[in-house]
C-alpha cells in the first residue's frame, strides 16, 4: 500500500492512498501525486492530452493511479475497482517492457480482451506493438491546432468566429486574466449554470454521466492544478465570472487546453476565451484541444476551428486476443 498525505488550500488533510493489487511485481511503487516529480518527467513530452499528469490527477476519484518503475523501466498504472490497466505506455517503450506490462495486468486482472491494456500510444507505438503481435485498436482522436491561425482569426475561415468576437468585445466590458484561489467558489457557481445548460440535451446519453462525473475533476484541477503544472484563466463580465479554461504545456511546441467552461447565453464567449488564451502563449506553436469525449456536438465545435492535424490515440490489447 501507497500512502501520500498533503494539505490542500482549503484547510483540510487529504490521503492520497492506493492498494495496488500484486504490487511486489515491481521494484517500486508510489502514488502518482506523490511522486509529482518522477511523474512530470515520465509524462513529458505527453504525446496526448490525455496522458498529461493534470488530465490524470483531475480524475483522482475515479481513479487512483501509481507510478511503477521495474528495473530501468517506470509504468504509470491506473487501478478502478479491483482491476488495472496502463493509461500511458511504459517508458522505455520496447517488446520487454510491453510484455513485463502485460504480465503484471495478467497477473491481476486474469486473461481476456479489454480489460488488460496499454492505452495512449502514438501511431509509431501502434507500428511497433503490431509487429510484436498485440492486438491494437483506435480508441480517441485529439484535434490539434495553429496557435497562430486561431491567435489571429484571420481570413475567410475564421469569418463567423472573429464577428462573433467582434460583437461580444462590442457590447460588453470584458476582462481576461489568471485564475486566483479566490475565484473558485464563482468557478462552481458557473460549472453549476453550465451544468444546467448543458444537461437537458444529453439526457440518457454517455454525455449525461460524464458531464455529472466532471464536477469534482474541474475542481480537482483549478485548486490543485497548478501544482501539476497546469494553469487557468478566468474571463469576467463586468464583475461577474462567466468563463474559465485550465491548460499546460504538452512539450516544448505544443500547448494542451484540458478544460473550459462558458456561460452558453453569452454568444462569442468561448471565442473569446479560446482565442485570448492562445495570444499568451507566445513559444507553443501548437495547441490541443483534446477530444470530443464522443460528443457529435462537441466534435462539430471542434471542426469550425480548422484543425491543422487529428491525432490519433491507440490502445494495445494482449497478444493474441
Amino acid at each position: 500500500m501507497c500512502i501520500c498525505v498533503h494539505l490542500w488550500r482549503f484547510g483540510f488533510l487529504v490521503l492520497s492512498l492506493i492498494h495496488l493489487p500484486q504490487a511486489d511485481f515491481f521494484d517500486s511503487v508510489e502514488p502518482l501525486d506523490g511522486a509529482l516529480e518522477k511523474a512530470s518527467s515520465f509524462l513529458f513530452p505527453a504525446p496526448f492530452l490525455c496522458v498529461s499528469l493534470p488530465a490524470l490527477l483531475m480524475w483522482q476519484d475515479e481513479f487512483a493511479y501509481a507510478l511503477a518503475s521495474k528495473g530501468p523501466a517506470s509504468y504509470v498504472v491506473a487501478l478502478y475497482d479491483k482491476y488495472v490497466y496502463l493509461p500511458a505506455a511504459p517508458r522505455p517503450f520496447t517488446r520487454e517492457t510491453l510484455a513485463t506490462a502485460f504480465e503484471y495486468m495478467g497477473k491481476v486482472n486474469g486473461p481476456g480482451k479489454g480489460v488488460s491494456r496499454v492505452e495512449g500510444l502514438t501511431e509509431e507505438q501502434r507500428n511497433q506493438a503490431e509487429a510484436w503481435g498485440y492486438a491494437v485498436r483506435p480508441t480517441l482522436t485529439e484535434y490539434l491546432y495553429d496557435k497562430e491561425k486561431i491567435a489571429g482569426v484571420h481570413g475567410d475561415p475564421y469569418r463567423a468566429k472573429r464577428a462573433e468576437i467582434n460583437h461580444l468585445v462590442k457590447e460588453e466590458a470584458l476582462l481576461l486574466r489568471p485564475y486566483r484561489a479566490g475565484d473558485l467558489k464563482a468557478c462552481g457557481e458557473l460549472f453549476e449554470l453550465w451544468k444546467s445548460q448543458r444537461l437537458p440535451a444529453l439526457k440518457g446519453q454517455m454525455g449525461e454521466r460524464m458531464l455529472l462525473a466532471s464536477q469534482k475533476a474541474h475542481f480537482r484541477l483549478l485548486h490543485q492544478g497548478e501544482d501539476w503544472g497546469a494553469e487557468a484563466w478566468v474571463v469576467f463580465l463586468g464583475d461577474r465570472l462567466a468563463a474559465y479554461t485550465v491548460g499546460l504545456p504538452l512539450s516544448d511546441s505544443t500547448y494542451g487546453i484540458v478544460l473550459e467552461v462558458t456561460d452558453l447565453t453569452v454568444k462569442g464567449l468561448s471565442a473569446y476565451i479560446f482565442v485570448n488564451v492562445c495570444r499568451q502563449l507566445g513559444r507553443s506553436s501548437f495547441i490541443n484541444a483534446g477530444d470530443a469525449e464522443g460528443l457529435p456536438h462537441l466534435a462539430e465545435s471542434k471542426e469550425h476551428w480548422h484543425p491543422a492535424q487529428r491525432l490519433q490515440a491507440y490502445a494495445a490489447d494482449p497478444a493474441g486476443s
